[in-house]
C-alpha cells in the first residue's frame, strides 16, 4: 500500500502549472537606440564562467549543465577569435591603421582552428613584439582541444553529433578558461591600444 504523500510531493504538485491558463506578457523590448556598451562575448564567457565554477565546486549537474556551459566558453572563444582578427585588420601595420572602408568582416565560420590562423595572419604581424610576451602556446592547445571534439560547432549544439560521449574535469577547465580569457583578452588590448594611438598621433598631423 503507498504511504501518504511528502511535503516536497505536495509541493510539487501544486507547482505544475501546465494546466492552467496564463496570460502571456512578452519579455522582449525593443529599443529605439542600440546600446554599443555590450560585450557579446563577454556575456557568454561570463554566463558560462558561472555554471563552470558551480560545477567545478560539485554543484549542479554536469550532464545538464556541463553540456551548456562548455558551449558557452566554446562560443566565447569563437566571438573572442573574430574580435582579434577584426581589431588586427583594422591596424595596416602596427603604427598605422587601416582605411575604415577597406576593412573586410570576417566570414561567419565556426572552425576554431581557420579562425586562429586568421588571428595569426591578421593580428599578429602588427604587435609582433607583445605576442610572445602571452601564453600563445596554452591558447592554441585549448584550441586544438575544441577543434578535434568538435571541429563544427554542431557536437555541443545538437544531440547525436557526438557531445553525449564527452565528460569533463570542470576543476581544470574553470582555471584554463581564465587564463584562455586573459590572453585572448589582452593580445585584443593591444591592438585596440594601437589603433587609439595612431588615431591621436594621426589628429596631432592634421594641425
Amino acid at each position: 500500500m503507498r504511504g501518504s504523500m511528502g511535503d516536497q510531493e505536495k509541493s510539487e504538485l501544486l507547482n505544475y502549472n501546465a494546466f492552467e491558463m496564463w496570460e502571456y506578457e512578452p519579455f522582449f523590448y525593443v529599443g529605439e537606440h542600440a546600446k554599443p556598451w555590450i560585450s557579446f562575448k563577454e556575456s557568454f564567457y561570463r554566463a558560462g564562467e558561472v555554471i563552470i565554477k558551480n560545477l567545478a565546486a560539485g554543484h549542479g549537474f554536469p550532464d545538464l549543465e556541463g553540456v551548456a556551459a562548455v558551449f558557452l566558453f566554446r562560443h566565447y572563444l569563437e566571438l573572442a577569435l573574430k574580435t582579434l582578427v577584426m581589431r588586427g585588420r583594422f591596424l595596416e601595420r602596427a603604427d598605422k591603421n587601416a582605411v575604415i572602408e577597406n576593412v573586410k568582416q570576417v566570414k561567419r565560420i565556426h572552425d576554431l582552428a581557420e579562425l586562429w590562423q586568421l588571428a595569426l595572419a591578421d593580428a599578429k604581424p602588427k604587435i609582433l613584439e607583445y605576442w610572445d610576451s602571452y601564453d600563445i602556446p596554452f591558447v592554441e592547445k585549448c584550441i586544438a582541444e575544441f577543434h578535434a571534439h568538435d571541429e563544427k560547432g554542431f557536437a555541443l549544439r545538437y544531440p547525436r553529433e557526438g557531445g553525449e560521449h564527452f565528460d569533463y574535469d570542470f576543476g581544470c577547465f574553470d582555471k584554463a578558461m581564465e587564463h584562455v580569457y586573459q590572453v585572448l583578452e589582452g593580445l585584443t588590448g593591444c591592438l585596440t591600444e594601437c589603433y587609439r594611438q595612431n588615431n591621436e598621433w594621426e589628429a596631432l598631423d592634421d594641425y
